[in-house]
């Protein structure tokens, strides 16, 4: 317990590390909502930061304050500005700049960006499952929220000296990972208790110098309703944990928003807004879904598509229900006169961990027949409607289309599309339009200009995939892409439509999953099989007659060949015949909001579940090192016994005499008075080191045993006589004990 006499300085600085410890735990809670990655880092950083600004503040206001006697502090407002000064700064610096590169300077623009982002969040949260990656506006909302609920623990605990109130805006950080996913780890359970505990034995604001000591009784009925309210605080957390435990077996509670955000075990949705500036985070290894029938893959399997991109993110568009059809109508948006269709393949798909309300389906012209409400969206080609579940099957029959190089010579970009011809309007578009020019500049037509994007993206000798982002400082992530020319998927098809688009090609991308790998069946038959690691995203550009067709920029290192059609007499460049390459083991500096380091090196924007039987030992390890650093710190106030601010009574005074004798192997008989103590310790003394005390220490053993044996057994109105300070003549004594050895 820290001791009530702490000094101020000693009792300001516990007190705001408690509470920054508290919040900084509190806020790992996130990781079950937001996948782990720098953005952790980031939000130690501010609340270190807050934590400085609101304890120097706090510091100078109490000295000022003490300086001028006003006794007592507390309740000042410039700790809790100053603090929300520190902490607006470093939201607005860290995710009010143009790119993911922090700002000194921080004006309009940057608040206007922060407003736009928190928006972006909320899209992310109403259209994914968490956990989601840290991708900027989500860490946003997880660093700033974090830093609100630290300024308001701090004016609670510093402020107001209500420190068992403390763990009530704590419960901001914890509620969304026990509501949503139905637990907190039991590391950040056990620091953050912790923490509060050592709170209650904080000391009350120092005393103006002479005032009186509130009796001990006094003392510890404050002492117990303060411990009485932390417990109701904690059983309340504990309770909403067991609630939400509980809440998937409860009629009424676990409805479409519950079950929006989470699922039983593990499971996986494409993120819907993918951000050209972020490196990938960690993917799943689970299975999404498996398919059989073809002896060969089907190609990519595309979930949505996306369409609009404002020079950083691409979108998918608003929610929309898709028309009814029946299984043997042929989906498909275009007209397919102008190429024959092949033989109608049946392939069968099972779902796996994929939890999605759009249906993974081949990129060629196909029938559907799937149970539930499923509606076709011609516009995005997309199979819209429930949400898939573990063990739901479809069945899609396959027609794939006569592509060759001469049908798309003759075809030429399509006309009639031009909203997938616009092009963000950066400082660079221009840049990025001549590079397109001069990459195509020999190609006569326009399938014949793709081929040669999709050539030059795929050199392995000018282009390295990576799952780790170079910084860019241009403010145009394509621009910046073409300039350290590393990344992986989103930035390599994502240039490539950028770039098509500037040459009159129409233009977007679809989302989904590389065809997987095989498995042998039970019967010798081939099982394919795709996991979170397969999922992709790559560009598809429009032909007249045609119809939407998709190129493969991305490196073969992932995606292997790219499509035939891309090849036949092709000119013979290094992406006819791709070689693996190497991914980088040390890349070149990676952005705050990138993913963890030592990422698989897949495909993007997978949310992930990590419930699972083997809890990580992180939070163990940090958890306890935190709980070891904060008990030592309880050990050190505890025997640096500091004189108090206000005047030592004199049980206290006699305290430090027995145990600094004690300490010497002088031991006072049981039934010592205090009128017979100072003969008796003289007498031990004396025996024990064969030299009696000096005067100086005989006189101050008699001082203190008289105002012991008053304040034991005098009336509580009589008078002490001559008042003297015990806490010197204590020092006194001990000293002497101690030169007498």
């Amino acid at each position: 317990m820290i001791p009530l006499h702490a000094g101020p300085t000693a009792r300001l600085v516990a007190t705001s590390t408690l509470v920054a410890v508290a919040v900084g735990a509190s806020m790992l809670a996130l990781t079950a909502l937001v996948l782990p990655g720098p953005w952790v880092r980031t939000g130690l950083a501010g609340i270190a930061l807050v934590t400085v600004a609101t304890a120097v503040t706090r510091g100078l206001v109490e000295s000022r304050r003490r300086r001028r006697g006003d006794g007592a502090t507390g309740g000042s407002a410039l700790p809790t500005v100053a603090g929300g000064l520190a902490a607006a700064w470093f939201v607005l610096s860290r995710y009010g700049a143009p790119t993911s590169e922090p700002t000194l300077l921080v004006g309009p623009a940057h608040v206007a960006r922060v407003v736009e982002r928190l928006g972006d969040a909320g899209e992310i949260i109403r259209s994914e499952v968490a956990p989601v990656p840290g991708t900027l506006p989500i860490t946003l909302l997880a660093v700033g929220g974090t830093l609100a609920v630290l300024l308001l623990a701090d004016a609670l605990a510093g402020g107001l000296r209500w420190p068992a109130t403390v763990g009530l805006p704590l419960l901001a950080l914890w509620a969304p990972p026990l509501v949503l996913v139905g637990e907190v780890p039991r590391g950040v359970f056990v620091v953050v208790v912790a923490a509060l505990l050592l709170l209650l034995t904080m000391p009350d604001a120092p005393r103006a110098p002479g005032a009186e000591r509130p009796p001990p009784t006094v003392r510890r009925a404050e002492q117990v309703r303060t411990l009485a309210t932390t417990s109701i605080a904690v059983v309340v957390a504990l309770g909403a944990g067991l609630v939400a435990s509980a809440s998937g077996a409860l009629p009424g509670y676990a409805g479409a928003w519950y079950q929006a955000f989470t699922t039983s075990g593990d499971s996986i949705q494409l993120a819907e807004d993918l951000d050209v500036l972020n490196s990938l985070t960690e993917r799943s290894d689970e299975v999404v879904l498996t398919y059989v029938g073809p002896e060969e893959d089907v190609g990519p399997l595309r979930t949505y598509t996306a369409s609009a991109f404002d020079g950083r993110r691409w979108q998918r568009g608003d929610e929309r229900s898709g028309e009814p059809f029946s299984e043997e109508d042929l989906l498909w948006p275009d007209d397919t006169g102008r190429t024959s269709l092949g033989d109608r393949q049946d392939v069968s798909f099972t779902i796996g961990s994929l939890r999605d309300d759009q249906l993974p389906v081949p990129v060629e012209p196909r029938r559907v027949q799937v149970e539930g409400t499923w509606g076709y969206d011609a516009v995005r080609d997309e199979v819209v409607g429930d949400r898939t579940d573990e063990g739901d099957r479809y069945v899609v029959g396959v027609r794939e289309r006569s592509l060759d190089v001469e049908v798309l010579r003759a075809a030429g970009p399509g006309t009639a599309v031009d909203a997938y011809l616009d092009v963000p309007g950066t400082d660079h578009a221009d840049d990025v339009a001549a590079l397109a020019a001069e990459v195509a500049a020999d190609a006569p037509t326009a399938y014949d200009q793709a081929v040669a994007l999709q050539d030059w993206l795929r050199d392995p000798s000018t282009f390295t995939y990576s799952t780790q982002l170079p910084r860019g400082g241009t403010g145009d992530p394509v621009w910046d892409f073409l300039q350290h020319r590393t990344g992986y998927c989103v930035q390599f098809a994502t240039t490539m439509a950028v770039m098509a688009r500037t040459l009159g090609i129409p233009s977007r991308l679809g989302v989904g999953f590389l065809p997987g790998d095989t498995v042998e069946a039970s019967d010798g038959s081939p099982i394919w099989r795709v996991t979170g690691q397969d999922s992709h995203a790559w560009p598809e550009l429009y032909f007249e007659g045609l119809g939407w067709v998709r190129f493969e920029p991305t490196p073969a290192v992932q995606t292997g060949a790219a499509p035939e059609y891309t090849t036949e007499q092709s000119s013979g460049s290094a992406t006819s015949a791709p070689q693996p390459q190497e991914v980088p083991t040390a890349a070149a500096p990676v952005p705050e909001d990138a993913g963890a380091p030592g990422a698989d090196e897949s495909e993007p924007a997978v949310a992930v579940s990590t419930s699972s039987d083997d809890d990580p030992l992180w939070p163990w390890a940090v958890g306890g090192a935190v709980l070891l650093v904060l008990v030592a710190t309880a050990v050190v106030l505890v025997l640096r016994r500091r004189r108090d601010d206000g005047p030592l009574d004199p049980e206290r005074a006699w305290q430090q005499v027995v145990s600094a004798l004690e300490r010497d192997g002088v031991r006072l008989p049981p039934r010592t008075t205090p009128h017979t103590a100072p003969e008796i310790v003289t007498e031990a003394v004396t025996a024990a080191r064969g030299s009696a005390p000096s005067p100086e220490v005989r006189a101050g053993l008699r001082t203190l045993a008289d105002a012991l044996e008053h304040a034991r057994y005098a009336a509580p109105d009589e008078p002490a006589g001559d008042e003297v300070d015990l806490a010197e003549v204590a020092d006194v004594v001990t000293r002497g004990l101690a030169e007498n050895r």
